[in-house]
């Protein structure tokens, strides 16, 4: 008799799907098949370029961005999209 893992998300529903980036895993709700992600990282995506996990907010633009899709500015994340605007 084997043990059944519990989707890490909603600890309801067996998990049936591993989250390409995280390693969770998780049950069918909760596993976006098309892009392999589960629901925390698909909604946490930088949305400029849509494969990194996001590190926080552009404060000019309020956009998730990544790492290498923002630039500090003092103590502000500004996304490149925002910064290159700046710079006009």
């Amino acid at each position: 008799m084997g043990l059944t893992q519990l989707c890490e998300i909603c600890l309801q529903v067996e998990a049936e799907e591993e989250c390409r980036l995280c390693g969770r895993s998780v049950c069918k709700k909760h596993f976006d098949r098309e892009q392999g992600l589960c629901a925390a990282c698909r909604e946490t995506l930088c949305e400029i370029c849509g494969r990194k996990l996001s590190m926080g907010y552009c404060v000019t633009c309020g956009r998730l961005v990544c790492e290498d899709c923002s630039v500090k500015e003092n103590l502000a994340l500004v996304c490149i999209n925002c910064s290159r605007r700046q710079e006009v």
